[in-house]
């Protein structure tokens, strides 16, 4: 009896029962779940990041013009005011608004630093205003100009041991 049923050939597995295609499932299934975990850590991290309350020693000090930060290695820093300056442009009115941190050595340079600091705003108003926004374009363009102004703080108090100079904010419009 060629023809019983115990002698036909086995059918081919049909499709989507292959243990490839449940494995390749089941890694896709926990790829996306963990695509989908980092989302939704990423997107909390900030919310829950403004709703914590700032330490104390991270807060805006109470005077807008100078504060003290330390930081590894680095003495305290005096902010300046901010400066708001009309560059020199031919086409149109262009402006440029920018913020400083001067860092000094200790806190009798922070002292001298801040009897200083209208002849330094003076200077710093002075150099910038002869500035195109095409001279201050660029990471080039801004290092040339923060050596320059570093220079001009060094000169104008040289009673203080000016360490750096750091631009925390700039924006040209």
């Amino acid at each position: 009896m060629a023809d019983s049923p115990a002698e036909t050939p086995s059918a081919p597995a049909a499709p989507g029962k292959s243990p490839l295609v449940v494995i390749m499932l089941g890694l896709n299934v926990a790829l996306m779940a963990g695509v989908l975990a980092c989302v939704v850590m990423l997107v909390r991290r900030p919310a829950a990041a403004q709703a914590a309350p700032m330490p104390a020693a991270a807060a805006p000090a109470a005077h807008p013009v100078e504060h003290e930060k330390k930081e590894a290695g680095g003495g305290p820093t005096i902010r300046l005011a901010d400066f708001v300056v009309r560059l020199r442009n031919t086409d149109a009115e262009r402006f440029a608004r920018i913020s400083f941190e001067i860092e000094v050595s200790d806190e009798k340079d922070k002292e001298a630093m801040t009897r200083r600091q209208p002849q330094v705003r003076d200077s710093f108003i002075a150099y910038l205003s002869d500035r195109s926004a095409e001279e201050l374009r660029g990471s080039e363009g801004l290092a040339r100009a923060k050596g320059d102004l570093l220079g001009r703080a060094r000169e104008t108090a040289p009673d203080a041991h000016i360490a750096n100079l750091y631009i925390i904010d700039f924006v040209v419009q």
